[in-house]
């Protein structure tokens, strides 16, 4: 047996216990992944595990998690919020480069090119968190959507402008302003237009394709060569990653079978889960507490400097688009949550690995980037949650929850009305105790039906939703019973197929009413605040 096999079934069971432990600890699965990794790090637990290749992070992990972000953004949204998006993922960036730099240079006394390339290194944000964390978060839909948007076209700018930056230090040179703007420029524009062509010829060949199976393997090409092709170039291969998947997304959405778009977002779905199982243990396991001690200064220095850096690339940004674009401005409190949930993650790790040998003070730079990695992954992803709810943007629906508590009361009578039923047929239970408990459970259950059907009227778009919900479940019932009868020959594999496909098409028509619902609450909450 090859002995990189032991090692990944050992990292596959660490990564099921712990997410079973962070959710019964309400702990985020990301952190509880790093944490994890670095006890099994500390303790020894699983030897031979081979420290992380910055180019399987570079040129398989990020290409497919940028992609399957591209794949699965709301591109109208995307488009409504370009503007801010482009202006935090550009100017911004810029200026959280410059700022921790200057920052880093006077605070920790290195020399301004090491200062700026931490700099770089630090100003990327962790998409697979962001991502993560919000398209889960009950938060207004335009703010996730602006988040989400700035932190898979950031990754493009910095990636790009670190590039620049580490060639110009590892020469001896100091960094400036002209050649490095000039570079990322170029490469953000050409990378663009490579993963636009990726994807317009992806989407060529998957309308051709008409198989699932060929289509997800049509997709997953496109993610890796739209990267490695802009890269070989020296273009930015993150940019090109996210356009490509966008455009392949258009094809997806508007000439693609119901049942191809739900084989395509289901196995990119598992696939991002995989990557990021891999890259939040990969940051526990490659942490190094003893090669942190001499640095805990440094990496303290360091933390304050990328939080300033972070919030002149915020601030600023919003205060110039308030001046020229007042209907694109963003409340002040959903700016707060930019500066929180800046959360640093593998790639920075990468990034830190990555650099050249002849990087003056490189040990230096891996051990801080290594300490403020590990202390925004733990400290930012824990305290998020609870940042949205104390700046009011963790909209907890009243209405949902009252239909919620009503429907567990009903659930759990029933069952429990079943099973007085049962012990009475038994003959285990008198019969004046069984005729008092089950009018009992009667009334509970009469009380909540009652309860239900009251909130439904009142709030007729909260039961129309509940309504759409209970749809989709059945739809998941008709599907397992139709693979059922399938497997079991008891209908043709053509009919099945035909059958399958007309309840994809339902279920898609679902999402998009879902979807469709939510934004439109959203739009009109920020017109109103």
């Amino acid at each position: 047996m090859l002995p990189e096999v032991p090692i990944l079934i050992g990292l596959m069971v660490a990564a099921i216990a712990l997410a079973i432990a962070a959710k019964r600890a309400s702990v985020p699965y990301s952190v509880a992944l790093v944490l994890g990794g670095l006890v099994i790090s500390v303790g020894h637990l699983l030897p031979g595990v081979p420290p992380l290749n910055p180019q399987v992070v570079f040129l398989i992990c990020l290409p497919l998690l940028l992609f399957e972000g591209g794949i699965s953004a709301d591109l109208n949204g995307i488009r409504a919020n370009a503007v801010p998006i482009g202006l935090l993922s550009t100017l911004g960036m810029v200026l959280a480069i410059g700022a921790t730099g200057a920052a880093l240079h006077l605070m920790l006394g290195l020399a301004w090119g090491p200062a700026l390339l931490l700099g770089s290194i630090l100003a990327v944000t962790d998409t697979v968190s962001i991502l993560y964390a919000f398209r889960r978060a009950p938060v207004p839909g335009r703010l996730a959507g602006i988040i989400q948007g700035e932190s898979l076209f950031n990754d493009g700018t910095a990636l790009v402008a670190y590039t620049a930056i580490a060639a110009v230090v590892a020469g001896g040179q100091a960094p400036t302003l002209g050649s490095v703007g000039g570079h990322v420029l170029l490469a953000s524009v050409g990378g663009a237009m490579v993963g636009l062509a990726m994807g317009l010829l992806g989407g060529f060949i998957i309308r051709r394709a008409e198989d699932p199976l060929a289509e997800i393997m049509v997709t997953t090409a496109v993610a890796l060569a739209s990267y490695v092709l802009a890269e070989e170039v020296h273009l930015s291969g993150a940019i090109s990653a996210v356009i490509a998947g966008l455009a392949v997304g258009v094809t997806l959405r508007r000439e693609v079978a119901p049942q191809s778009q739900v084989a395509i977002h289901s196995f990119w779905e598992y696939a991002t889960f995989g990557v990021n199982t891999f890259l939040f243990l990969s940051v526990g396991l490659d942490t190094r507490p003893e090669a942190l001690q001499g640095h805990l200064p440094g990496v303290g220095i360091a933390v304050v400097a990328v939080v300033l850096g972070r919030a002149v690339a915020i601030y600023l940004p919003f205060l110039l688009l308030r001046w020229l674009r007042p209907s694109e401005s963003i409340p002040l409190r959903w700016q707060h949550v930019f500066l929180v949930g800046n959360i640093k993650g593998a790639l920075s790790i990468g990034l830190a690995l990555g650099l050249p040998p002849t990087t003056p003070a490189r040990e230096q730079l891996i051990a801080i980037a290594f300490g403020v990695t590990l202390v925004s992954m733990v400290g930012q992803g824990l305290m998020l949650t609870g940042a949205l709810k104390w700046l009011g943007l963790f909209q907890q629906d009243a209405v949902a929850l009252e239909m919620a508590g009503q429907r567990g009361r009903l659930i759990a009578s029933r069952a429990a009305h079943v099973e007085l039923e049962a012990l009475h047929t038994q003959g285990l239970l008198p019969r004046a105790a069984y005729e008092h408990l089950r009018s009992e459970y009667q009334v509970n259950i009469a009380r909540a039906e009652r309860e239900l059907r009251r909130i439904s009227q009142q709030h007729l778009a909260e039961g129309a939703k509940d309504l759409l919900s209970m749809r989709r479940r059945l739809i998941d019932a008709e599907r397992t019973a139709l693979q059922g009868a399938r497997r079991n020959g008891l209908i043709p594999e053509a009919t099945a197929e035909e059958m399958l496909a007309h309840l994809d098409a339902r279920m898609l028509d679902l999402e998009k009413v879902l979807h469709g619902g939510s934004a439109s609450k959203d739009s009109k909450e920020h017109k109103a605040s």
